[in-house]
């Protein structure tokens, strides 16, 4: 039994990860700061094999934690979401490197190996998106560039930490999707999903032409959990976790929702900075498509296709709430009063 440190392993991201090693037999500790999880964490506090720390990592060290006898240490702790990162804006990048920074020394110190989730944010520019590729920063600051430079730094930071003795490699997800994705975050699956279920329309931000590949959040936490080894080994650092199978435009995205549903709801064209505040911005790849390379060389390669990937989340949401979108309105509530 492997002991693995899941930094936000409450958030989307991290609780599939987290749930992966813990169906493998692992013994999961999770670190989270409950600033964007999706669960309150019981369901995985009850499991015999899970330790759920409700901090932020930098309290978690501060504290006096290490990561002294964990086997492995996959950090997924950041802001995230073209609507979650707003209000962050001016310290999101400084708040996701000291994050990293702690991490990483922490893996240093202990001799522990690390994954580092980046983000296809990274690449700054539209189109098929390869990890031997040359990144663009656009100088039209805003949250969602500050948030790309952000995670460009960190992977710096880890990469050049190999020199110093880390043992880590980074991966790249595109748009990745699933039960469990709040649409607080501004994210389009679960906007989509939701708004179909209830019969409200389902709302296109910009022409709707814009592409994107969406990756299943299985799919990738089986990287992590048969991969790791191979990815460690194999000489490669950047890893993009994509299907580039799933590709289509957010237009046909919400007609494929709409139909596979069989939903009411009218698909509209909707202004975006009206509904989420004049700071919103699209992305800077209008085309956002993975051309995988180093994790076809290790083996893996995506297998959820992008109709069960809409259902799942469908079916997630036919049965429970929106978690973090709660949190979110309840929160806006309290601030009102």
């Amino acid at each position: 039994m492997a002991k693995i440190v899941v930094t936000g392993g409450l958030g989307f991201i991290g609780s599939h990860v987290a749930d992966a090693y813990l169906a493998a037999g692992d013994q999961v500790i999770i670190i989270d700061s409950q600033v964007a999880s999706v669960i309150d964490g019981t369901e995985q506090e009850s499991h015999r094999h899970c330790t759920v720390i409700r901090k932020s990592v930098e309290d978690f060290f501060e504290d006096g934690g290490s990561f002294e006898e964990v086997d492995r240490v996959v950090h997924a702790a950041s802001h995230v979401g073209p609507v979650g990162i707003l209000k962050y804006a001016g310290n999101l990048g400084s708040d996701m490197v000291r994050c990293a920074e702690y991490v990483l020394e922490g893996c240093l110190e202990a001799d522990v190996p690390l994954c580092v989730f980046s983000s296809a944010e990274v690449y700054g520019r539209s189109g098929l998106l390869g990890e031997k590729d040359d990144i663009r920063i656009p100088t039209r600051y805003n949250a969602r560039i500050e948030y790309a430079i952000g995670k460009t730094l960190i992977e710096a930071m880890t990469i050049n930490s190999l020199r110093r003795g880390l043992k880590a490699f980074v991966i790249r997800p595109f748009n990745v999707a699933g039960s469990r994705q709040s649409q607080a975050g501004g994210f389009v699956m679960p906007t989509f999903v939701q708004q179909a279920l209830s019969g409200h329309p389902i709302t296109v931000f910009a022409t709707g032409r814009q592409v994107r590949s969406f990756t299943s959040a299985t799919d990738l936490s089986r990287f992590l959990t048969s991969f790791w080894d191979a990815a460690l080994e194999s000489g490669e650092f950047i890893f993009n976790i994509g299907n580039p199978g799933n590709s289509i435009t957010i237009w046909s995205l919400a007609e494929r929702v709409k139909s596979l549903l069989n939903s009411a709801s009218d698909i509209v064209y909707a202004d975006a900075k009206e509904i989420h505040g004049p700071d919103y911005e699209e992305a800077e790849s209008f085309e956002k498509v993975p051309v995988l390379g180093a994790a076809l060389k290790v083996g893996w390669k995506p297998q959820i296709g992008l109709d069960d990937l809409i259902l799942e989340t469908a079916d997630y949401y036919s049965r429970r709430e929106d978690y973090r979108h709660l949190q979110v309105e309840n929160q806006a509530a309290y601030v009102s009063l």
